[in-house]
């Protein structure tokens, strides 16, 4: 006897929160109907938000911000994406969840900073170069403090290695300085 798996002839599709929404369900003179482009009521709200796309649209709308508020489950995110939606496919839709910026892990800033990278399509790659070595050098370079007053900062801090290949002269950031005070690091 020979047993197959039947494999279904339905395409599968991935079902999120939101996925009927297509857009803000507006006529031509920017009424709402009650149930149209995936949203059902609201209609004063989906003709409020077909005005601030009308903003966006005709560039009025520069350096602002749109805040939505309300009680839980009346709308908020369903009227957020039926807007990048009626904006087009260049404009992402990023949702953010408040556990995700008050979580202990993450600094709330840095949540932020990547939500808004995303919202922009900014991709940030970061390249690190190790060095491996004994340390044959330290010397900080200071200079005047442009800030006026008494007393010089280090502008930079120049560190020699001496690794299997060869010697190496660095020339670092000052926070490299200070970091390697902090792991007291000696010649």
């Amino acid at each position: 006897m020979k047993i197959e798996e039947v494999q279904s002839t339905s395409r599968m599709q991935r079902i999120a929160a939101h996925t009927h929404v297509k857009g803000l369900g507006l006529n031509a003179q920017g009424v709402a109907a009650q149930s149209a482009a995936g949203l059902v009521g609201q209609e004063a709200a989906r003709e409020a938000a077909g005005i601030a796309v009308e903003l966006i649209r005709s560039k009025k709308m520069a350096g602002r911000a749109l805040l939505l508020t309300g009680a839980p489950g009346t709308g908020k995110t369903a009227l957020s994406l039926a807007v990048s939606h009626e904006l087009g496919s260049r404009v992402p839709f990023c949702p953010m969840v408040g556990s995700e910026v008050y979580s202990s892990e993450v600094k709330k800033t840095e949540v932020l900073m990547e939500n808004f990278r995303r919202a922009i399509g900014l991709r940030i790659r970061e390249m690190k170069e190790v060095y491996e070595g004994e340390v044959t050098e330290l010397t900080p370079e200071e200079a005047e403090n442009p800030l006026g007053g008494y007393g010089k900062t280090i502008t930079h801090v120049v560190v020699g290695l001496k690794t299997t290949k060869g010697t190496k002269h660095l020339k670092l950031d000052p926070s490299i300085y200070e970091s390697l005070q902090r792991e007291k690091v000696i010649v």
